[in-house]
């Protein structure tokens, strides 16, 4: 099968891999040089569905290296003042010989690495354009050029967008007081926010916050930035010093209403993107990416490969629409600071806390999908 993909961003790199090792030709349009793919300031949680899936295309032990592994995910509501722990234990027996619930990845590491791969995979035929000149020569076409596509708007495919009224600012920092292999997801009223390991005593902060809020504190001095990071930061944990500038970006929703228009289907953030709290969006990204790879490689599928993209929109509804409904739910519960949501907020947290029955279902969807 003749495949083309217009976007070699993570997701668009992982599925020109998967679908060349399923047996498929790929074009891959990309008008980024690898240096502009590889120089961006992201960090992600990876989570054992993207484990999975990169073992299951055989680059795990390639990408393994660059990831730094956490046994704790502290989850705390600020407004109770509760907290809650989700370990290896909760996760399923067989993500738990990995001794991890999850990975922290930059964006770097693992993009220099991706494109590597691909450099070795010779039925991959890198173009540096993001044009098509002829769309006939594919039996599908695959857009995953990001949540600004142009593709997608050439194609007026509609979709449903709103804005949180919030930014996210990140910073790397050095912090006391905390494991090496921890993270924390903490619910505050001014929006969720995550504390990431990056090996050692650094760490990444990704702070959500209200565009009024967030603008003020992104014209601070590093100095009093450092000061406001020092109220934020749970009891106990400290920070000594700010590595880089922080920066900043508005935070939206997207929900395509089709994955896919005709031979053209969208993929990853082309698709969906949702608010960072919970880190799903690059694990929901290539759980795209490995559905698209199971279907093309269906034998009753090769020879009617017209009712892919159908069939692909079909498959991921339900992940997608779980996980959209995860993350805007923990974004309205951190949010809502009403006495009338104190009572159902403490039952949850009681719940979470008391039963390691309920901990692995919630885990499990975080881990695997739906």
């Amino acid at each position: 099968m003749n495949i083309a993909i217009i976007g070699s961003g993570l997701t668009g790199s992982l599925a020109a891999i998967s679908l060349a090792k399923a047996g498929c030709r790929i074009d891959l349009y990309e008008r980024l040089s690898d240096e502009e793919l590889i120089d961006r300031d992201r960090t992600y949680a990876i989570t054992h569905s993207s484990r999975k899936i990169l073992q299951k295309i055989g680059i795990w032990s390639y990408l393994e290296s660059h990831l730094v592994p956490f046994k704790y995910l502290n989850v705390i509501d600020y407004e109770l003042n509760k907290k809650f722990e989700f370990l290896i234990n909760d996760l399923s027996i067989s993500d738990q010989k990995y001794s991890a619930v999850g990975w922290i990845a930059e964006h770097k590491n693992i993009m220099l690495s991706i494109l590597d791969i691909i450099s070795d995979i010779e039925n991959i035929n890198k173009i540096p354009t993001s044009v098509i000149p002829n769309t006939n020569k594919y039996e599908l076409i695959i857009a995953a050029d990001g949540s600004k596509s142009n593709t997608k708007k050439k194609l007026k495919t509609p979709s449903l967008n709103f804005n949180y009224n919030q930014m996210c600012i990140t910073s790397k920092v050095l912090l006391r007081g905390v494991k090496s292999n921890e993270a924390y997801e903490i619910l505050n009223s001014e929006g969720p926010f995550a504390v990431l390991p990056l090996g050692g005593d650094l760490f990444q902060i990704i702070c959500s916050q209200t565009l009024e809020k967030g603008n003020f504190n992104m014209s601070l001095s590093k100095a009093l930035f450092l000061d406001y990071l020092s109220t934020i930061l749970p009891l106990g944990v400290e920070v000594d010093t700010i590595i880089d500038q922080p920066k900043s970006f508005p935070i939206n929703f997207i929900l395509n209403y089709s994955f896919f228009s005709g031979k053209y289907l969208y993929l990853g953030e082309t698709a969906h993107k949702f608010h960072p709290v919970g880190g799903q969006g690059l694990n929901l990204c290539w759980r795209d990416v490995d559905c698209l790879t199971r279907l093309v490689s269906t034998p009753l599928l090769k020879n009617n490969y017209s009712i892919i993209p159908f069939i692909y929109s079909l498959s991921r509804l339900v992940d997608v629409l779980s996980i959209s409904l995860l993350t805007d739910s923990l974004v309205r519960y951190s949010r809502s600071n009403f006495n009338i949501f104190c009572i159902p907020r403490r039952l949850i947290f009681l719940v979470l806390r008391k039963s390691a029955f309920t901990r692995k279902l919630i885990l499990n969807i975080m881990t695997n999908g739906l």
